[in-house]
């Protein structure tokens, strides 16, 4: 099984449709998340594809398409990780890190039979009683008296950080609520916050017009935006007329003060990778502070708030 999964994850990550948005599925895309007007904004028109933007897709300059929940393109497996294919990638990982590991021990194991068959002392956690010269030298005899074994042991050994870092990267990313894309977006942010050129101001969800040509009249997000972002190009704060939102624009200097609309909560987070399509709607009640989620019904109009840090 150890095995077989790994080959079986690679191919559904690799053939299955990431979430590539056509005019056919424009709709049901466009009902799956909320725009945060952050980094996020209703009425953007892809210039390539010419369909309006889903809240959290990106074209992928590779694929030359627009993917839903746009993650990265990923060249081992020659296709985009989205809406589509994001709990398979994650799945590819896992099972690659234990092939890995499992194949690093008992590489390991074969190595250190073959090195005691001669100095039945040796260990392969280094014993007090041999120097670093005798350690390392019958180590090295026992990977060169059977290469292929050896050789393999060590790629395997070799490999299985490199792959447990990224399957932990990707778990952060979903514990925080983002994406590879939408990290990177967050980070350009950072940048204009230190220059001082970012600002702010709430959003009250249940009063704000919205343009049914633009964003969707319903989505199965439980949450929505309760505040714009904005910058500016010389750091003087937006006229009050100008941008979503009302009231006064007030300057943003950290990531902390943001909301990410999309982190509701790693355990909810979790879910809407590996359960597309899932209607968070009628379950939760989402606080202010991170993390604290009630179960209970909401109210008719479905709205609710969630502040979080983006980092």
């Amino acid at each position: 099984m150890s095995i077989v999964a790994p080959y079986w994850f690679l191919y559904l990550s690799a053939f299955r449709d990431a979430g590539v948005v056509t005019p056919a599925n424009h709709a049901h895309y466009m009902s799956q998340y909320p725009y945060d007007f952050a980094i996020f904004h209703p009425g953007h028109v892809c210039r390539t594809c010419n369909i309006l933007k889903p809240p959290r897709s990106k074209h992928c300059a590779v694929c030359n398409r627009c993917v839903a929940k746009m993650d990265h393109h990923c060249v081992f497996i020659n296709n985009c990780v989205g809406y589509g294919n994001q709990a398979y990638f994650i799945l590819l990982l896992l099972s690659t890190a234990i092939l890995t590991s499992y194949g690093a021990y008992l590489g390991l194991g074969l190595i250190s039979a073959n090195v005691r068959t001669r100095h039945p002392n040796w260990h392969l956690w280094k014993p007090s009683s041999f120097t670093w010269h005798d350690y390392l030298i019958l180590l090295t005899f026992g990977i060169q008296d059977d290469v292929g074994m050896g050789s393999v042991t060590m790629l395997a050994l070799l490999t299985t950080p490199l792959v447990w870092s990224l399957l932990s990267y990707h778990f952060y990313l979903i514990y925080c609520g983002t994406t590879t894309n939408e990290s990177m977006k967050w980070q350009d942010w950072k940048a204009e916050m230190d220059d001082g050129f970012a600002f702010k101001r709430p959003i009250d969800p249940r009063t704000r017009q919205r343009n049914p040509k633009h964003e969707p009249s319903w989505t199965r997000w439980p949450v929505e935006s309760v505040q714009a972002l904005v910058r500016t190009e010389d750091g003087t704060p937006p006229s009050i007329t100008s941008g979503p939102g009302t009231g006064e624009w007030e300057r943003v200097w950290h990531l902390r003060d943001v909301e990410n609309l999309y982190d509701l909560g790693f355990c909810d987070n979790l879910v809407d990778v590996f359960v597309p399509g899932h209607s968070f709607r009628g379950e939760v009640s989402t606080d202010l502070e991170r993390g604290r989620r009630t179960t209970k019904h909401r109210d008719a109009a479905g709205l609710g708030r969630v502040v979080d840090a983006a980092t």
